[in-house]
């Protein structure tokens, strides 16, 4: 709880002449296998067992062996302590050392989520999983219609397995999120399909995924700027319905909070990253590993900084091209470049590269007319910010300071500033255990993380 940094955010620069810049990665989203027992219109990855994808970013389907994969996780332990580590694919559960792989990472310190599309999902396996140190899990689902979200997973039973894989986890008590990627077969019912989560599957949270022209994803026809828009007023009514019962985020749409601003710019749910990353974190507090070992800012761009067989994952990190480039955010072109929200926002890189080619131009899906919130942005500061660093100002009970290291490193410099100025307006000038408790009763993001 210092305010001392340690060596892994002592580094990297967003230019040769700016000053030195602080950044770490604090999510890392790793695709583990090309093997799945879907075949989604969307994915990125072109997963499965007949790849439609030739770009050279998708030509190589090996797969790290499982001690490489070890080798990678003491990397990531190392250079990222407490990271949290999605393990996704394809089907990740497909992997048989899948159990080992977790268990690994639990014991160095990281922490383990799965990110699955749930038709494997058993009690059993759910026992397993939990004993081995997972924290919690993924789904997907993209339609109330098991016809429709079955055609757009390729696979007859998708939708009916996936739903009796939710129950379980639930009944288990196991935290989940449900992954709803927005198109043209569920625009009209995003509401219901919010609903559906909470109530019937009772996820802790819905994340509504903005598509990414990436793999197969660049074959799946977008909504229009307009539609999107639509979908964006949506979200925000949604979001503030479910508030104490069921986080609603917008994933890969770092736009989102020009929409806020526009209407409500003392929402709770403005959000960004620290150090000016904006609303991408691609390359400032994530990145991505594919199965053969090549590191990227971003799963769904398929450009990479090295390979984790050749170089350290700080290496790459810290001194590829890709990620030195991808930092400058004051270098953006088109309209992102022109615009008063590039702190805040600074769009969607890897929609960028895959609508114009260019890792460094405008967001395509973004209808926002540069120079329109000028006069908002005064005092404006985004409450929640994301991968700030962890100080604490305030005297911390030891079994405090314990439960707050156990929650994820990228929301653990947020929660302490929260908590902090939840004491400081009580005239508390100590973090007890009992004062945390009684916080994360009234805070509803609390329920991600359990019993944290």
């Amino acid at each position: 709880m210092s305010g001392s940094l340690s060596d892994s955010e002592k580094h990297m620069t967003g230019s040769p002449e700016s000053e030195q810049i602080l950044y770490r990665p604090y999510v890392v989203s790793w695709n583990l296998t090309y093997r799945c027992n879907l075949s989604c219109q969307h994915c990125y990855l072109d997963a499965g067992p007949r790849p439609a994808v030739s770009d050279a970013g998708f030509l190589d389907r090996s797969e790290l062996s499982t001690e490489q994969c070890y080798q990678v996780v003491d990397q990531i332990s190392q250079f990222a302590p407490g990271c949290l580590t999605i393990l996704t694919g394809g089907e990740p559960l497909l992997r048989r050392d899948i159990v080992e792989i977790i268990r690994y990472g639990h014991r160095r310190g990281l922490w383990m989520v799965v990110g699955t599309n749930g038709v494997r999902i058993t009690e059993k396996l759910v026992a397993i999983l939990l004993e081995a140190g997972m924290r919690g899990l993924s789904l997907s689902l993209d339609s109330l219609d098991p016809e429709a979200h079955d055609r757009f997973r390729g696979v007859l039973g998708a939708w009916e397995n996936t739903v009796r894989g939710a129950r379980i986890l639930a009944e288990q008590n196991l935290p989940f999120i449900v992954q709803t990627t927005v198109a043209t077969h569920n625009r009209d019912e995003l509401r219901a399909l919010a609903q559906f989560a909470c109530r019937e599957m009772q996820a802790r949270v819905w994340n509504l995924y903005f598509l990414v022209p990436s793999g197969r994803g660049g074959y799946v026809s977008e909504l229009t700027q307009q539609e999107y828009d639509r979908v964006l007023e949506d979200l925000a009514k949604i979001q503030k319905e479910y508030a104490s019962r069921m986080l609603v985020n917008a994933k890969c749409a770092p736009h989102y909070i020009r929409h806020l601003l526009e209407r409500d710019p003392d929402s709770p749910f403005l959000k960004s990253y620290s150090q000016g990353a904006g609303g991408c974190p691609a390359g400032t507090h994530y990145l991505g590993i594919r199965p053969n070992g090549d590191v990227t800012p971003c799963p769904y761009l398929p450009l990479f900084g090295g390979n984790l067989k050749t170089a350290s994952l700080r290496t790459i990190w810290e001194d590829s091209a890709l990620f030195r480039q991808i930092r400058q955010r004051t270098s953006l072109g088109g309209k992102c470049g022109e615009c008063e929200l590039t702190d805040r926002c600074g769009g969607c890189r890897a929609r960028a590269f895959g609508r114009h080619g260019d890792l460094m131009g405008e967001d395509p899906i973004c209808s926002h007319q540069p120079g329109s919130l000028n006069d908002r942005l005064v005092q404006l500061e985004p409450p929640v910010t994301y991968g700030q660093q962890a100080t604490a100002e305030l005297e911390w009970d030891e079994d405090a300071r314990e439960r707050m290291n156990r929650i994820p490193a990228f929301v653990r410099g947020m929660v302490i500033r929260k908590v902090e100025d939840y004491c400081r307006a009580r005239g508390m000038s100590r973090v007890t255990n009992d004062q945390l408790t009684e916080i994360r009763s009234r805070m509803p993001a609390s329920r991600i993380f359990g019993r944290s």
